[in-house]
């Protein structure tokens, strides 16, 4: 399987469809910014009926899609987000931000969403070229000797999705899967090495934990927002809770996390019960050693999509 304007409530929303390129001719489509947090419940209707027509099994609240739109560094509400919508309601919406890559590049993502009543119109072209244009602004913002990409992501389901990536230059370049456990039993009880031990979360953990996931990951495919707007949102995340965390302590430090979490309202919606293990983290000179062990989530792979450069503009 394969691998995403802020305005107060109240604030000027006025059509900018002139801004769009090549916009289809739909009647009564207009474009405008997005409005945070007013939109998010709009926003999370308009993602989960996407997610339940293309067979994913995820679901989002909006106090989620709240916390996670929020302006930070990299991403600017108010000029790298747009919303489609006809008479009112929201149909589609697109946004983008970038991250520096961990080979020295910088990655320029992309991402959207259109309703499934009005798929095959073009207006997922033309909300792609709007945010491929923005990520030009401010691609060209920054220093001229690095490697620069357009990225998206997008699951093996999201068949249109995939086709429009791959109908304007895109390329599959890696693959993530998501292993699933039908359930706990027989899970094996192995012990860790001489020295470590695991400890229930504290808040006061909470950074190093951070500091841990940032460090671990630094070599890793691609890049990885270590920002402290990144960390503001991991921490202001609803779904997260500290009690489920897994900490592995070694030498009066931690070593090693598994960042557990549980989406009720997501459970709820699909009438399932599962369980997520978010990140896992063990810092690179305690790998390898006895005892590991790891668990799975929900069936469903990702992979990430992406020019290997930008295009001209860029």
């Amino acid at each position: 399987m394969t691998e995403v304007a802020r305005l107060q409530a109240g604030a000027d929303s006025r059509p900018v469809s002139p801004a769009v390129p090549e916009a289809p001719a739909i009647e009564g489509l207009v474009f405008r910014r997005l409005r945070v947090p007013h939109d998010a419940a709009e926003l999370a209707d308009l993602e989960n009926v996407s997610n339940a027509a293309d067979g994913v099994p995820e679901r989002h609240s909006p106090e989620e899609l709240a916390n996670w739109l929020q302006p930070t560094e990299r991403r600017d509400p108010e000029k790298d987000m747009l919303a489609a919508e006809i008479g009112g309601q929201m149909i589609g919406m697109t946004m983008g931000g970038w991250q520096p890559d961990n080979d020295g590049g910088r990655d320029y993502g992309t991402w959207g969403v259109v309703h499934p009543n009005w798929r095959r119109r073009g207006l997922g072209g033309a909300l792609l070229r709007w945010t491929e244009a923005r990520r030009r602004e401010v691609a060209a913002t920054h220093p001229a000797d690095v490697v620069k990409r357009f990225e998206s992501w997008s699951l093996d389901q999201e068949t249109g999705r995939n086709a429009l990536l791959e109908a304007n230059g895109y390329e599959v370049v890696r693959y993530w899967f998501d292993m699933a456990r039908p359930d706990l039993d027989d899970t094996p009880d192995l012990p860790l090495p001489e020295g470590f031990e695991f400890r229930p979360a504290k808040e006061e953990d909470a950074r190093e934990t951070w500091d841990v996931m940032v460090t671990a990951f630094r070599d890793h495919f691609g890049g990885f927002d270590e920002s402290d707007d990144s960390y503001r949102q991991h921490l202001n995340d609803p779904t997260g809770d500290i009690s489920l965390w897994v900490l592995l302590w070694h030498e009066g430090r931690i070593v090693g996390e598994a960042l557990n979490r549980i989406k009720q309202s997501e459970n709820a919606a699909l009438g399932i019960h599962r369980g997520w293990v978010n990140a896992v983290a063990v810092l690179k000179e305690h790998r390898r050693r006895p005892g590991a062990r790891h668990r799975g989530q929900e069936p469903a792979a990702s992979a990430r999509r992406r020019h290997d450069e930008c295009r001209p503009g860029c």
